[in-house]
């Protein structure tokens, strides 16, 4: 890829995936598919009733509301984003479900004042979209107070796979995994956790879970189409599919179709979830 084609890419693809209606709405089905393995890491880490809790690139509350649930009634959240767009929805479902220990604040990660304020501080599938990582995680642990529990959740892309293949399926990962790839971030950032945490002068514990389902589950092809269509601008523009060889007006009937045709057992993207402390003794 040209250089020039790079920076202009890599720039408007800080969140690859956008801030569109749809993109939002994406975000927001996401939640179930999602929640029990974020739910236990949060809970493997040490999130507990009373403590004070930062969501980083919180979207539009998906995180945040699990965070609210096991901090309870006595704790505090705080979600961060640069998208005022899904912070509206944050606030609006935090309302609905009467989670008032919930709030949030339309700002960069790296312009936020007060991370000596938390007990903690959390963030799922933000570190993929970050240039560096290390670096991100490096600052969070400078500025935040001692014992301060520094929790990230990201994903394996490339570990998705179905027994026996399901070629239309593995086609359409490939190409996310190919876009990301492109505009320079780690789609299996989750295997670079560890890494990211030791750069950055902790020393994590790190857990990994799998969503394992039948051909017959339509959710995870819900996920892939919507994934695709929201990525569906910047693929044509590197030049990796055009709209007419995605077809994503009739991908999730096609997913659904391939998939039925056979007994398929299918293996989502790994989720890993790493944690540490700040100020905790680093061992070599």
């Amino acid at each position: 890829m040209r250089n020039d084609e790079n920076r202009e890419t890599s720039g408007e693809a800080a969140y690859v995936l956008g801030h569109s209606e749809r993109e939002l709405a994406r975000l927001e089905r996401q939640a179930g598919f999602f929640a029990e393995a974020t739910r236990d890491i949060l809970m493997r880490a040490g999130l507990r009733p009373g403590m004070r809790v930062l969501d980083v690139g919180c979207g539009v509350g998906d995180v945040t509301s699990i965070a609210a649930d096991l901090v309870g009634p006595s704790g505090e959240v705080l979600g961060i984003d640069i998208s005022a767009e899904a912070l509206g929805i944050a606030e609006a479902r935090m309302r609905a479900s009467g989670r008032s220990q919930a709030r949030f604040l339309a700002s960069p990660v790296e312009a936020f004042e007060g991370l000596d304020g938390f007990d903690a501080i959390i963030g799922r599938f933000i570190l993929v979209h970050m240039p560096d990582p290390a670096a991100v995680l490096s600052t969070l642990a400078s500025r935040a107070r001692a014992r301060t529990l520094i929790a990230f959740i990201e994903m394996d892309m490339s570990t998705a796979t179905a027994i026996p293949p399901l070629p239309l399926l593995e086609a359409n990962i490939g190409r996310i995994i190919e876009l990301y790839r492109r505009v320079g971030r780690q789609m299996d950032m989750g295997s670079h956790l560890f890494a990211a945490y030791r750069a950055a002068g902790l020393d994590p514990q790190l857990a990994g879970f799998t969503r394992i389902a039948s051909g017959r589950e339509e959710a995870g092809f819900e996920f892939v189409t919507e994934s695709v269509r929201s990525l569906m601008p910047f693929m044509g523009k590197l030049g990796i599919a055009t709209p007419e060889e995605i077809g994503i007006d009739t991908l999730y009937e096609r997913l659904n179709a391939e998939a039925g045709a056979g007994e398929h057992c299918i293996f989502y993207p790994r989720l890993v979830g790493a944690w540490a402390a700040t100020g905790a003794v680093v061992t070599k």
